[in-house]
């Protein structure tokens, strides 16, 4: 049998770069590996379905999802980030502590953007933050937005959100990615969370909950033909994602990785969140799907809490591959 052509939009991140260089083939599969970055891949296939996989919010997914596209996921999550250390306030605003939020104005790139509903979910349940008291600033225009008891205000057309920060128009901000105006100290701005990394590991460590941004979704209608297409596509991840691994281990020694103490920060990352500590598969992020699904439907990102298990493709493997070797090189 030929093998089937799959074309794979995402971007070149060091755990998927082995796909697109061709050191690991995922059996049976013609692998055309389109590096874009994550917003194209996004737009394109939730608007015209492009591609036969691709990178996708989560929040993105679920909405699909709800309205039955032709999509369906694989647990393969892409992108992660604990959104304490994104969260950046004014510091005239008198915030000092989480529930300082309450009455003020919280900017974000969109209301339904996954960091935001990560940053709303755990302000609410681990810090008492009571959203509804908040007025939700957006830099963009969302279709069909009106969630139930939340205040959200559209702004005007203008600079970016941290220079509106820095203004005072807006008290706070939450940012997936630190925006350079903000990375250096400034005494006009923040953060939330003072010692971020701090309160992350904490929040791990309590929750072992590492929060998914991005994952990668199959069109349905190739799945439902071929439905092994959606386990050969995660094993084929997983032995990138070994690649990777390899290869920081490698750079240690090499030092081919500009990072000093690059094998220390490894190494306490390890000691937290385990050797696999960028897991793929459903049963170990079950917890950290079923709470972003949670906080979706309580926000009214989506209009019904969705279960884990109806959300991924179910022959997708859930254990680690034993052995690259047939996937790698051919």
């Amino acid at each position: 049998m030929s093998a089937i052509p799959v074309a794979l939009s995402c971007l070149d991140y060091d755990r998927v770069r082995a796909l697109a260089t061709g050191e690991v083939q995922p059996a049976g599969i013609d692998l055309a590996f389109v590096a874009n970055p994550p917003d194209e891949s996004i737009w394109r296939m939730a608007e015209n379905a492009e591609f036969d996989a691709a990178e996708m919010t989560f929040a993105t997914f679920l909405r699909l999802h709800a309205r039955g596209a032709d999509v369906i996921g694989l647990p393969i999550f892409l992108v992660r980030c604990f959104p304490h250390g994104g969260i950046f306030v004014h510091a005239s605003s008198g915030i000092r502590e989480p529930r300082d939020l309450e009455g003020l104005r919280v900017a974000a790139g969109e209301y339904r953007m996954s960091i935001a509903v990560w940053a709303r979910g755990i302000l609410e349940e681990d810090h008492g933050v009571d959203l509804r008291t908040i007025e939700w600033c957006t830099a963009r225009a969302e279709q069909d937005l009106d969630p139930e008891g939340m205040r959200v205000t559209l702004l005007p057309p203008g600079p970016p959100l941290a220079e509106r920060l820095l203004a005072g128009e807006v008290d706070a901000l939450v940012v997936p990615r630190v925006p350079p105006l903000l990375a250096g100290d400034n005494p006009a701005v923040t953060r939330l969370f003072p010692l971020p990394r701090h309160v992350e590991a904490q929040y791990f460590a309590r929750t072992g909950v590492f929060p998914i941004l991005h994952l990668v979704v199959l069109r349905r209608s190739l799945y439902e033909r071929h439905p092994w297409v959606a386990s050969s596509l995660y094993r084929a991840f997983e032995a990138a994602k070994e690649s990777c691994y390899r290869e920081l281990d490698q750079s240690m020694e090499g030092l081919r990785v500009t990072v000093p103490w690059l094998e220390h920060h490894l190494g306490e990352v390890r000691e937290l969140m385990s050797a696999d500590y960028w897991p793929y598969g459903l049963e170990q992020n079950r917890q950290a799907v079923d709470t972003f699904c949670r906080y979706a439907f309580e926000q009214d990102v989506v209009s019904q809490r969705f279960s884990p298990d109806e959300l991924f493709a179910p022959n997708a493997a859930d254990r680690p591959v034993a052995s690259t070797r047939a996937l790698i090189g051919g």
